[in-house]
């Protein structure tokens, strides 16, 4: 620490000492350390500034790291103590918002929230302005997890600890780096500290961990501890699965890799006890496995040999006698066990061993005896003993059944050291990870909390055929109508039923003013469906569609679903880098593109070594091409179950690389129906589709609908105004993006009289200005209808046909769906009128994310509703309205700022067109509010002008810190705002020098 930097902190302990009515003394030299950290609390706690709370937080960890464990709990008394809420004030801050109504209870709820935050979180947080104060704080905590268990009063100090924490670690940034013998010393002595299950003596024992060519061991590190690792996992390579412990810890000779067949994970610690508690998310071991995998392709089986840790204390509290007898005998075996030979549940059937493994121990009749009573009992605990979750009571079971194992080996006595008798009378068990059953058993356990079972165990378990599902219970707290029926006819078959309805009417209405009838286009869709089962297309293959928009193109569509296919719409936007990645993610068999562009894709059609290359057809605006160059037809109209993929499209990826969401047969065709329903679509309609069909809203909503219903369309190539006013007198549906309507509005054409067919405009993609919303009514009569919905859904919420229809509300849930807003970090369904994350459940919900198992299991929750990602509330007549992404959310202060909140009034300034409120980084708050906007013609909002605008309407800490405006909001191409792009732009506002 600088001079100066001891001398500021001495100055404000002599301030400190006076303020408590001390005598006015020189500086102490050398304080106690309690007495320096109590006064350094203090002193963050105050007015001190920015440049030199990083020095008074670092002298107070400095400290706390001095003190015994009778100071650190007088320490952590004090925090609960002299650190709590104000009784008083929450009672007023409370009375204050339960007697304000509408905008003064708005006001009121910041208040509250200040009164019910205990000070001590926010002294923690200034805490953590220390170099390496993460860690440090993190290592208090296991301080206070440790006296916990004698104090049980510091208790509710952990739930500050744990809820800053979880907001520290992000789970995302984790990495795996393999330490060996030639690792750093410092991270030796991490691992030496941190073996907890099988305990190291010193570096003779760690070498004997490391260096063989038979053993690896892997860490997990995350950048807010920096290089102190997390997690380690240590591995042996072995043949046959090990039954003991014993032989995987002592000294011996190594085995060739090569000649393993097996690799056995035999220790997996926690690096740091403060972080109990706080998830990393599963799939950990995953990452082992394949890296392992990798390293040595001939390995057969990937296998733990766990303890059970629970197992005594759970046996030791039963009320049956018979239990209560097995646990007496128990504990008197394992008391005088000795050093006889291992024994296991391996003659229950199935693979112990390899062949080379050891057979089974010779064992007296009345250890085998005992054997078969205990096995059966630990078999129960394993698989049926469950928490009010309904997970596993035991923490390993939960750890590696969450990770993707299956139970499969009971093993006993395995561990004969003084923990493996306290824990478990020295018993262990095997499970097992089969890597290709590891992401189902994963997403099983998540959602449906399944214990997989297999092997041995399956007969003790009492389930000798199969894994059981144990699922939980339905969740009834939701918004949502009547179900849809049970099954549903897929797309390519409704469209095959109307075909045969209706072969001479028109279904496409060209710009030319042709017209093409159902008949004619059905038979385009034969053509298509000719040449790509001529190009190998089999069920399951991907065909990847990156071309103009055309009545061929949508014929392209049917024909994969035709065939069995799964359609991948690309945007014709896409560079080739980002094509590359699609291609390279999801595979596809055909890929049919722009004849321009055919060049970029040549290097693909060789492919590589044992597998077929990428065929490459094309397709122009006009429908000529390779992909129409032959006559041939195929009748194909493949028979599908409501679960087979049907397509993927790929979200944009603002949060990181773009997912490909699997939508099924199922998906495509209830949502569909659930929409002509709603909005009354039939054949009598004739919509003018302008929208591109790379996007779910052209192809899924306004595609689907006609080609289901047996309707027609008005087919723009995109969205021109005059094309669209024109088409208006003989139109009865409009489906847009927000952009339509405001460009509409500028146009004096765009009257009652022009709009007098019409009986539905729809708006989404994006969010309807309300004042677009009220223009458009007064200019035309009619009321645009929003809805809500999403690329992994399709459609969830509408607002009603019949009814009113407001500005900023996307409406009810379609029939067959449920809505609910839970809280973001417990998972709690929230009252009306409470913002939370929005959930869809529902027949529309897509199967996953195609190849990404873990983000699909991150994104369910148990009982199978989707965490959509965005904030929301219900009101109290059901309607839902979106405030925001969860990822726009700026949290200031530790105040969650919803930025829909702050563009509502800020759009509402007569000289101010549009704005977008987002986050951006901040030195003191973490975040901080920035409005970017876009000026009225013939405005000029300033930062004055606009803040100044918000006093009194909003509290202080969602007023903007800062205004910028522009001249337009970047946006993809359905009219979404690019925040991602504005928090990039303006990162370093508040984070440059002299702030």
């Amino acid at each position: 620490m600088a001079r100066q930097d001891g001398w500021l902190l001495a100055d404000l302990f002599r301030i400190l000492r006076r303020r408590r009515g001390g005598a006015a003394d020189p500086r102490p030299e050398d304080p106690e350390p309690l007495e320096e950290l109590l006064a350094a609390c203090e002193a963050l706690m105050g007015e001190v500034g920015e440049a030199s709370r990083r020095a008074v937080a670092a002298r107070a960890l400095a400290a706390y790291r001095r003190l015994d464990d009778a100071a650190k709990r007088t320490f952590l008394h004090h925090l609960l103590e002299d650190y709590d809420v104000d009784p008083a004030a929450v009672r007023a801050a409370y009375q204050q918002w339960e007697a304000a109504d509408g905008e003064e209870r708005r006001h009121a709820l910041p208040e509250l929230f200040d009164a019910v935050e205990p000070p001590r979180q926010q002294l923690l947080r200034r805490l953590n302005h220390a170099p390496h104060a993460t860690t440090a704080l993190v290592e208090m905590r296991a301080d206070l997890l440790r006296l916990m268990r004698e104090h049980p009063a510091l208790r509710p100090l952990d739930h500050d600890f744990h809820h800053l924490l979880v907001s520290w670690f992000n789970r995302g940034f984790l990495r795996m780096e393999e330490i060996t013998w030639d690792s750093p010393r410092e991270l030796h002595q991490h691992l030496l500290r941190s073996e907890k299950v099988h305990p190291m003596a010193d570096r003779t024992e760690l070498r004997r961990r490391l260096q063989p060519k038979d053993r690896r061991c892997f860490a997990f590190f995350h950048p807010a501890t920096g290089e102190v690792p997390l997690i380690f996992v240590e591995v042996a390579l072995v043949r046959g699965i090990p039954r003991e412990v014993g032989p995987l810890l002592e000294p011996g000779p190594a085995l060739s890799p090569s000649k393993a067949d097996t690799a056995a994970l035999y220790s997996i610690n926690t690096a740091m006890a403060g972080l109990a508690g706080i998830s990393f998310g599963s799939l950990l071991i995953k990452q082992v496995i394949e890296e392992v995998g990798q390293q040595l392709p001939h390995l057969e089986h990937f296998v733990t040999l766990s303890p059970i840790p629970g197992f005594r204390r759970w046996l030791e509290r039963r009320e049956d006698p018979e239990l209560l007898r097995l646990a007496i005998d128990l504990g008197g075996s394992v008391a005088t066990s000795g050093s006889s030979g291992a024994h296991d549940g391996a003659d229950q059937g199935g693979e112990s061993a390899g062949p080379e493994g050891p057979g089974e121990p010779e064992q007296s009749a009345e250890t085998a005896a005992l054997r078969d009573r205990l096995l059966p009992v630990l078999a129960r605990y394993i698989t049926e003993e469950r928490r009010d979750d309904g997970r596993p009571v035991d923490p390993v079971a939960r750890f590696h059944l969450g990770n993707g194992a299956a139970a499969w080996q009971l093993h006993w006595p395995a561990d004969r050291s003084a923990s493996g008798l306290e824990q478990s009378y020295g018993a262990m068990i095997t499970y097992r990870y089969d890597p290709a059953a590891l992401e189902r058993r994963h997403e099983d356990f998540a959602r449906r909390r399944t214990v997989a079972v297999e092997g041995p165990l399956l007969e003790q378990a009492g389930r000798p055929d199969a894994d059981d599902a144990d699922v939980g219970t339905p969740d009834h707290d939701t918004r949502g109508p009547a179900a849809m029926a049970a099954t549903v006819t897929p797309i390519h078959r409704s469209f095959d039923a109307q075909v045969a309805r209706r072969p001479e009417q028109a279904l496409f209405h060209l710009p030319d003013g042709t017209a093409i009838s159902y008949g004619a286009f059905e038979h385009t869709v034969r053509r298509v469906a000719a040449t790509l089962l001529a190009d190998g297309v089999e069920r399951g293959d991907r065909v990847a569609a990156q071309v103009p928009k055309s009545p061929e193109a949508l014929a392209l569509y049917l024909a994969t679903l035709r065939v069995g296919g799964v359609y991948l719409p690309l945007n014709t936007a896409y560079t080739g880098a980002e094509m590359d990645y699609f291609l390279d993610d999801a595979a596809p068999r055909v890929l049919v593109c722009a004849p321009d562009r055919a060049a970029e894709h040549a290097e693909r059609t060789a492919g590589r070594a044992g597998e077929p290359g990428l065929v490459v057809e094309t397709l122009d605006a006009s429908g000529g091409g390779s992909l129409l160059a032959g006559e041939e037809t195929s009748d194909v109209s493949a028979e599908v179950a409501e679960d087979e993929p049907a397509a993927i499209l790929y979200t944009s990826g603002t949060t990181g690389r773009s997912k490909g969401a699997v939508l099924t047969h199922g998906n495509l065709a209830s949502n569909c129906a659930a929409l002509l329903e709603a909005w009354r679509f039939t054949a009598e309609d004739r919509l003018i589709h302008a929208l591109p069909i790379f996007h779910i809203h052209g192809l899924f909503v306004a595609a689907n609908m006609t080609l289901v219903a047996g309707a027609a369309m008005d087919w723009l190539p995109g969205f021109d105004a005059e094309a669209i006013l024109e088409r208006l007198p003989s139109a009865t549906v409009l489906m847009g993006v927000p952009t339509f309507y405001t460009r509409l509005l500028a146009d004096e054409r765009l009257t009652a009289a022009a709009c007098a067919s019409m009986r539905l405009f729809v708006s989404g993609s994006a969010p309807l200005l309300a004042a677009d919303h009220e223009a458009f009514a007064e200019r035309t009569g009619h009321a645009i209808l929003e809805r809500y919905g999403m690329t992994e859904t399709g459609m969830n919420t509408t607002n009603p046909y019949d009814g009113a229809r407001r500005p900023g509300t996307v409406g009810v849930p379609f029939p067959g769906v449920e809505i609910r807003v839970t809280d973001r970090e417990s998972g709690e369904v929230l009252p009306d009128g409470e913002v939370g994350l929005v959930e869809v459940r529902g027949p529309n919900v897509f199967a996953g994310y195609w190849r990404m198992p873990e983000k699909t299991a991150a994104e369910f929750r148990e009982n199978g509703f989707f965490i959509t990602g965005d904030l929301g509330r219900i009101d109290e007549q059901g309607s839902l309205t979106i405030v925001g992404r969860d990822k726009d959310m700026v949290i200031s202060g530790g105040y969650n700022v919803y930025p829909k909140e702050i563009e509502e009034l800020v759009d509402a300034q007569s000289d101010v067109a549009e704005s977008a409120v987002i986050g951006v980084p901040h030195p003191d708050f973490g975040e901080t509010v920035v409005a970017v906007v876009v000026p009225a013609a013939g405005g000029s909002p300033s930062e004055g002008s606009v803040v100044g605008a918000l006093e009194g309407r909003l509290a202080r800490f969602k007023q903007p810190r800062a205004v910028r405006v522009v001249e337009a909001l970047p946006r993809n191409v359905m009219g979404k705002v690019q925040k991602a792009e504005l928090r990039t732009r303006f990162a370093e506002l508040f984070t440059g020098a002299g702030v």
